[in-house]
């Protein structure tokens, strides 16, 4: 713990890390009236949503790990009082084609026409209108299942009922890959729906232990809408916004602080 740091002898709760979900959970207990306790290891909170500076010299600051929001639902910033500006992505992505570098795909979502175009350049113009039929059905899932965020966790049951017999068949019993497959013509294409199941998780289109189709729904399901938004000034934004609340709500932030045990309680270094 830092020399100076003015501990109690009991808090109500104590987070261990201070990353967007420790404070968001701060904030919300301090707000009922909980003493908090929000230990840090590092010397900045945030975790995963801070911004730095990487370039010496240079006076920006890049969002470092995540870089952009889409699970942070509208209920959640408007209880916690979040200033934080979104903007939408128009472009979702560009892929180089492996045959051809100087040509690729690129997803415009302003404009299906540019697209559309995109789509034939790559040779794969006959998978334009089943993607525009594969995220039309996911936005439509998302509709459904992103409410969820903000209550309580369904059962198997109520989420089978939910998503509906063939989202479900798809999208949780089967391996992401077989609908992917079936769908879409282009190994471009499929690479590029597949991208959001199986980026960070290191799974395979074929395997069947429902760790890509779990990545893949939290990708399209955000907001209700599947939009993966850029947050005005950096990911540190969210962060600080975050630390703001907390910080006003009455939590107690600590960073450098090292939690080597919890035994129930925490134990800092020296005790």
């Amino acid at each position: 713990m830092p020399a100076g740091s003015q501990l109690r002898a009991r808090y109500d709760v104590v987070v261990v890390g201070a990353g967007h979900n420790g404070l968001a959970a701060a904030a919300y207990l301090a707000r009922a009236g909980r003493s908090v306790l929000v230990l840090e290891r590092s010397a900045a909170v945030g975790g995963a949503t801070v911004s730095a500076r990487v370039f010496d010299g240079v006076d920006v600051q890049l969002s470092r790990y995540s870089y952009l929001v889409s699970l942070l639902p509208q209920q959640v910033r408007n209880e916690l009082g979040l200033r934080v500006s979104l903007h939408r992505r128009r472009f979702s992505s560009y892929t180089p084609d492996p045959a051809d570098p100087a040509r690729g795909l690129l997803v415009d979502t302003a404009d299906p026409v540019a697209t559309a175009a995109s789509f034939a350049s790559i040779g794969a113009a006959e998978d334009f209108a089943p993607w525009q039929d594969f995220y039309a059905r996911t936005a439509a899932l998302a509709r459904r299942v992103f409410l969820t965020m903000t209550g309580p966790m369904p059962g198997v049951s109520e989420a089978r009922e939910l998503f509906g017999q063939e989202d479900w068949r798809d999208f949780v019993e089967r391996p992401l890959g077989e609908v992917v497959e079936r769908t879409f013509a282009s190994d471009l294409v499929r690479g590029v729906v597949l991208t959001d199941g199986l980026i960070g998780t290191f799974a395979r289109a074929g395997d069947d232990d429902g760790l890509a189709n779990r990545c893949f729904l939290y990708h399209v399901i955000g907001g209700g809408t599947g939009d993966w938004d850029v947050p005005v000034g950096g990911m540190g934004t969210v962060a600080a916004e975050l630390e703001r609340v907390a910080r006003e709500a009455g939590a107690q932030l600590e960073t450098r602080a090292t939690v080597t045990a919890i035994d129930p309680g925490t134990t800092l270094p020296g005790g």
